[in-house]
């Protein structure tokens, strides 16, 4: 998945296997010294109603503001109900704060869907023109209350997130074969995805992080490569575009704006700080520079200062002069000149489910993924550690070299609701998608994505 002259002598899991009779091929239960091993992925839920999803959200942000005691809530796939755990050493108010009813005003079409075939879409570079005034007609929506359970768990947000965060880069055996690390809510575990893992690995996870606190899904020959890599944008420049930029040809992911300016968002690893940026039609010209940078080139995801949180792979680029970026963004193949205006952004983070589609300058829009992870920390085949990222699959045709940077996206009523930004891809037996929330980016960058 690297192009030529992009760090391409990186290999995945490069490392030498133990002796070939330790190798773990299959299924393995867990045991009190060894952890579980499993080979075909967990279910994909369908994408959760509005609702249930912003219910989701508030009881995540609960547990994220009390996460010593609160563990990672999850949707009851049976029910639908909210599932809060409390770790069992909690007192009484913790309890009542994890059970607090939660009341939401959900509109099922504003975060939109992965339907690229909807209205909306624009040939030509032309301003927006205008909203006219109208009177808009006073609507009461009744919110709908959701009640979570709270069973005892055994482990906390901050439990779970310490071996998440801590699994890629420990010492243990084979840890040159693991690429992802996430949280598996409703097991109340760590979920770490591997190419090839033998019984020593099983062995030493669970000495060292618990043997209920991790299991393994192993996806022999899965390749997460980072993918360094439309071609001839005007002024203003419109999301999904190319862009040159001191590393490599990526892709603009949404036009933004602080304070007035002119700005782009795209993938940290695609730039260096403080450097210059070019569009294809402009040749050599300067168009824009880089002001604020997630991404260590040689490690991967870096705390911006002041922050104490991963933000992902991110850059900020701040255009020169006239020159100028449009809230709208491309989509259609790799050399389309459609776009569509962007409507906004998300109204709440990325979930488990979630449908939605990419856009990128190598292979154009492709829609049908669904998210898988969240929140997760994955290591591409260079070595580089994205933190706080969400991965997708799908079948078909993946993304490639290039696409980083681009726009992920759903359409609502024929517009763009901005979801995320790519960082990379691969495969497991099918399509992997990496990207950075969109919601992430607007917390930890000076200004918002904008609006056409």
């Amino acid at each position: 998945m690297i192009a030529a002259g992009s760090m391409a002598a990186a290999v995945f899991g490069a490392g030498q296997p133990a002796a070939a009779s330790t190798d773990v091929t299959g299924d393995r239960p867990a045991t009190s010294t060894v952890v579980e091993v499993f080979t075909t992925p967990p279910a994909t839920p369908d994408q959760y109603a509005d609702d249930v999803a912003q219910a989701l959200e508030t009881a995540e942000a609960r547990a994220e503001a009390d996460p010593a005691d609160l563990a990672p809530p999850y949707v009851d796939s049976a029910t639908g109900r909210i599932v809060a755990g409390v770790r069992a050493e909690a007192d009484s108010t913790k309890v009542a704060y994890a059970a607090a009813g939660i009341a939401v005003n959900a509109s099922n079409d504003d975060d939109g869907n992965d339907d690229p075939t909807q209205g909306g879409v624009e040939s030509g570079k032309t301003e927006e023109p205008a909203a006219s005034a109208t009177k808009s007609e006073q609507v009461v929506i009744i919110p709908r209350m959701f009640y979570p359970s709270t069973p005892k768990a055994k482990y906390s947000l901050a439990d779970l997130d310490a071996v998440k965060d801590a699994v890629l880069e420990s010492d243990v055996p084979g840890v040159q074969n693991m690429y992802a690390a996430s949280v598996d809510a409703e097991r109340n575990r760590v979920v770490v995805r591997t190419s090839a893992l033998t019984e020593e690995t099983r062995t030493a996870l669970a000495g060292r992080f618990g043997a209920d606190k991790v299991a393994v899904h192993l996806t022999p020959g899965a390749d997460l490569g980072a993918e360094y890599s439309r071609d001839d944008d005007a002024n203003p420049f419109f999301g999904g575009a190319t862009t040159n930029t001191s590393a490599y040809t990526c892709t603009i992911g949404f036009s933004w704006t602080h304070e007035g300016a002119s700005y782009f968002l795209t993938a940290g690893h695609c730039t260096g700080a403080n450097t210059d940026v070019r569009m294809p039609r402009y040749g050599s010209q300067k168009v824009g520079k880089v002001v604020k940078d997630n991404w260590n080139n040689n490690t991967g995801s870096v705390k911006l200062s002041g922050q104490s949180y991963y933000s992902g792979d991110l850059s900020l680029v701040k255009m020169n002069g006239s020159w100028k970026t449009a809230g709208k963004m491309y989509v259609g193949g790799e050399n389309s000149s459609t776009h569509r205006v962007v409507k906004g952004v998300a109204s709440r983070s990325p979930k488990v489910g979630d449908k939605y589609c990419t856009g990128g300058t190598t292979r154009g829009e492709l829609c049908g993924w669904k998210v898988s992870d969240v929140k997760a920390n994955v290591r591409y085949r260079t070595g580089h550690l994205a933190r706080n990222v969400n991965l997708g699959k799908k079948g078909g045709t993946c993304t490639a070299p290039g696409d980083s940077g681009g726009p992920i996206y759903t359409v609502s009523n024929g517009k763009i609701v901005a979801k995320g930004i790519h960082s990379g891809g691969g495969r497991d037996g099918s399509c992997l998608e990496v990207f950075t929330d969109v919601r992430l980016a607007e917390k930890a960058l000076p200004g918002i994505v904008k609006k056409g």
